[in-house]
């Protein structure tokens, strides 16, 4: 072979061999590129796959110098925050992502795994973006309810748009003087207390009805029954600038007691008296200087008094009507002390114009007293006034009958479950006596009740009563009493009750002693 010919084939060999060459390494390098892709690709598609919340994040927090960030920017994709698998649910159709634009030597790099946030537990001490990790209050706390103050007590009930709550209580019992009288025996009874209590579920104004009444019977049907019954409602009527109008009336039926100074002698019966009536006031109490204009009206009833046999004493010339105004007012000196001063005039009308004596009994009634409010929280409310009352009569056979008044109710509790309750009262009444104006009558109570337990409470009473006449009369009560809560709806009660009487007048004396225990329901 010439030389010239072995210099053409080693150079078509070395062309040969350098093709191949840069070939190798170009296919190389594009296989390294493909893998490279293939790897980010995947570690971009899990990071999308692991989104659980689908709340996007901007590449803030991802290096733009790496193969991730460049490539996201891209792309024109957004990365999110990683989550537990747990918490993500797949979507089960991805869409499809544009071709790739061609990348730089500076993308083809692996992608860094991000580094979670770490979780913030000082939320004053972070930004407040939107991109916060700020901590929330929990959605439930671990506080338990707070319990019923008196878990006993009764749940009521809807009534059209009234709340009610009611109650029944049947008792049976034993007394040393059933009739309450000098010359009673003692036996057994049965007492049934019944109550119905109505309050408006309103917006504006209130409506307020109160029914309650009890019946006493002897097992001895020679003896008395003793029935009582009394109905009160108000409402009240909201107007402008504190001013308040409240209506209010007022039904009272029961017999007559044997120790009544008003009951004719000899009488073998307690005869029925009603009382029924109503009034109208209006109030302003927004202010410091306050005041209550009132005025009512008042009808009393008897019934006549039996003798005995077809012997029948007419007791009609004590029917009377007596109707009046009254005028309060009082100054705040503080929200707890409101001291005031009220004046009474009211007429007394009696239904025939002269009694079974022949007397004129209308008489005119004025009255002046001056007390103070009080109202110290759950510790102490009420009010109490202290007076003086006049009664001047058309007949002028018949004295001014004058004395000083007492009036007011106080409620103190001077710890938790325990409370005390004081009444103080002063009226005057008639007479049938020709040689008598009349008589003031004077009241005081004082209740007490403490409970012991939720289910277990008791209580007691003392009462006393004083008319001053010719003959002045004294009545003494006593009484304590107990229940027990089986459920919200029954209790077991108890009671007994001491009753003393004593006059100037001769053989009028008695005194009667009694238990009684029974159910209590309510609802």
């Amino acid at each position: 072979m010439t030389r010239s010919k072995k210099s053409k084939l080693v150079q078509h060999l070395t062309t040969l061999f350098v093709g191949s060459s840069m070939l190798a390494i170009s296919n190389t390098a594009l296989a390294q590129s493909n893998g490279e892709a293939s790897i980010f690709d995947g570690e971009l598609r899990g990071s999308i796959d692991r989104n659980s919340s689908g709340t996007p994040r901007t590449t803030d927090n991802l290096d733009l110098n790496s193969a991730a960030g460049r490539r996201a920017q891209l792309l024109g994709e957004t990365l999110v925050s990683e989550t537990t698998a747990e918490d993500t649910a797949v979507p089960a159709v991805r869409p499809q992502r544009p071709n790739p634009l061609p990348l730089s030597p500076r993308v083809q790099q692996r992608a860094q795994a991000a580094t979670p946030t770490p979780q913030i537990f000082n939320p004053q001490s972070v930004d407040q973006s939107p991109r916060g990790n700020i901590a929330v209050d929990p959605v439930q706390t671990s506080e338990t309810a707070v319990p019923e103050d008196d878990p006993f007590g009764a749940t009521g009930f809807r009534l059209g748009t009234f709340e009610a709550d009611a109650s029944l209580e049947q008792t049976i019992g034993y007394s040393s003087n059933v009739s309450q009288n000098v010359d009673g025996e003692g036996g057994g009874f049965s007492q049934t207390d019944a109550a119905l209590n109505l309050i408006s579920d309103w917006s504006r104004h209130e409506l307020q009805i109160n029914l309650n009444g009890s019946y006493r019977r002897p097992f001895d049907s020679d003896e008395i029954d003793r029935p009582l019954f009394n109905a009160n409602t108000a409402l009240r009527l909201d107007l402008v600038d504190g001013f308040t109008v409240t209506t209010d009336g007022f039904y009272t039926a029961q017999t007559q007691d044997f120790t009544s100074t008003i009951l004719a002698p000899g009488a073998v019966d307690t005869p029925l008296v009603q009382n029924y009536g109503g009034g109208i006031e209006l109030e302003r109490s927004d202010r410091k200087l306050q005041f209550v204009l009132r005025g009512e009206i008042e009808r009393e009833e008897f019934e006549n008094a039996s003798l005995g046999g077809a012997l029948v004493v007419p007791q009609d010339d004590l029917n009377n009507l007596e109707y009046g105004a009254t005028l309060r007012v009082g100054y705040e000196v503080s929200p707890a002390i409101t001291p005031y001063v009220e004046g009474r005039y009211a007429i007394r009308d009696f239904e025939l114009p002269r009694d079974r004596n022949g007397l004129r009994r209308d008489s005119r009634i004025f009255e002046l007293r001056g007390g103070v409010e009080l109202d110290l929280g759950d510790k102490v409310q009420g009010e109490i006034a202290a007076g003086y009352v006049t009664q001047n009569f058309e007949d002028e056979a018949l004295d001014t009958l004058d004395g000083f008044t007492l009036n007011g109710t106080l409620n103190w509790s001077p710890e938790r479950d325990t409370t005390l309750a004081l009444t103080l009262g002063t009226e005057t009444n008639t007479s049938i006596n020709a040689a008598e104006n009349g008589s003031i009558i004077y009241t005081a109570g004082l209740l007490a009740e403490r409970r012991i337990t939720d289910r277990w409470s008791i209580n007691g009473n003392i009462d006393y009563q004083l008319e001053t006449n010719d003959d002045r009369n004294t009545t003494f009560e006593l009484g304590v009493g107990t229940q027990y809560w089986l459920n919200r709806y029954l209790a077991l009660t108890a009671n007994g009750e001491y009753v003393s009487f004593s006059s100037d007048a001769p053989d009028s004396d008695f005194d009667e002693f009694s238990v009684r225990a029974g159910v209590r329901l309510q609802r």
